[in-house]
């Protein structure tokens, strides 16, 4: 049992000793200590600071690559803005549209003080579509490469390219209430034990305080390049999601932005011979309107996605698909539908 007991020592102080080299490869958090160590200057420098915008709106947001990666620095010099839940500083992004959908991953990184991340989705005309927090960010210990950190992800998604309803940008911040709070992260002594299957000697885990300033990585992934994209489900539409009520599914963690299916029902059932007439007909069941013209080439692909969707039989899925291209500006959409199926009754 001594002799366990020495082990188990020596390794602690040897894991303490090169703790800091461990983690400059891991996150230079040397070069970020003035960041990292001064929680009550950040504080006082936050109850200081002015409001840097009139509303979210106005903020700048700074546009992002499909394959961004990039470690993410608050500190004073980053812009402030008192949100629903009190003042923080924050950075602000814009989404590439033109992609797959997009996976992203937020890692705060905790040392002397923890950012607490927290992440405001927005759409094209910058309403909220959610917020995530707490149901997203989980304790991540160390492992490897990579240091004690909180640790999120989630998807942003690219069904329908041109969808004012997108989420289109990204605010990360944090929450003035929880700068009180603290979280509990695993010391490197029981970290150590576990995994060289000894005894834990006992130390006490670590005890952070959160900060208003601190370090994110954050990394965003296309999906449509993955090569196991064709074990992924995705729905091709589903009921319409009001912009400003948060709505997401629990795994993983993606808010599916996509048409209503009211009318389609109702042609659907009919008989292909009157599906036409039906259409043409009945009034659209939606309070959506349009937002505004659509480009060409965004119109031009709604119009190939409704045509081939009446071709397979599919009428549901073709009155969903021109459903929401009138809804993003389409003039033809609609149209195009009614020629289809007149077409396929030949």
């Amino acid at each position: 049992m001594k002799a366990t007991r020495l082990t188990i020592a020596l390794l602690v102080a040897a894991m303490t000793s090169a703790c800091s080299s461990v983690d400059d490869l891991i996150v230079p958090t040397g070069e970020y200590k003035a960041v990292l160590d001064n929680r009550d200057a950040a504080i006082d420098q936050l109850h200081q600071a002015q409001n840097c915008c009139q509303n979210i709106a106005s903020f700048t947001f700074t546009p992002i690559p499909a394959d961004f990666e990039q470690l993410l620095v608050i500190d004073g010099s980053t812009p402030v803005f008192t949100f629903d839940d009190g003042k923080s500083h924050f950075l602000a992004f814009q989404l590439p549209q033109n992609s797959g959908d997009l996976k992203i991953t937020l890692a705060a990184q905790i040392d002397q003080s923890l950012f607490l991340p927290k992440v405001m989705m927005l759409d094209s005309q910058f309403r909220v579509t959610r917020v995530l927090g707490s149901d997203v960010f989980k304790y991540e210990p160390a492992k490897l490469l990579e240091g004690n950190r909180l640790e999120g992800e989630f998807t942003i998604d690219r069904t329908y390219i041109g969808n004012p309803n997108n989420e289109s940008y990204l605010v990360l911040y944090t929450s003035e209430s929880k700068l009180n709070e603290t979280t509990t992260i695993t010391s490197d002594a029981k970290l150590m034990a576990k995994s060289l299957a000894v005894v834990d000697p006992g130390i006490k885990d670590p005890v952070i305080p959160h900060s208003p300033w601190g370090l994110v990585k954050m990394s965003v992934e296309d999906l449509s390049g993955n090569s196991g994209l064709e074990n992924l489900y995705k729905p091709a539409y589903q009921d319409t999601i009001q912009a400003t009520v948060p709505k997401a599914e629990v795994a993983p963690n993606k808010l599916v932005i996509a048409p209503a299916a009211a009318t389609a029902a109702v042609v659907a059932t009919a008989p292909a011979a009157n599906q036409a007439a039906a259409l043409t007909a009945a009034p659209v069941a939606t309070t959506t309107v349009a937002t505004g013209t659509m480009l060409a080439e965004t119109e031009a692909m709604y119009n190939q996605l409704i045509q081939k969707a009446v071709s397979s039989g599919d009428i549901e899925k073709a009155m969903a698909l021109s459903g929401e291209a009138e809804r993003a500006g389409s003039g033809s959409a609609k149209q195009t539908l009614v020629n289809a199926i007149k077409n396929s009754q030949k």
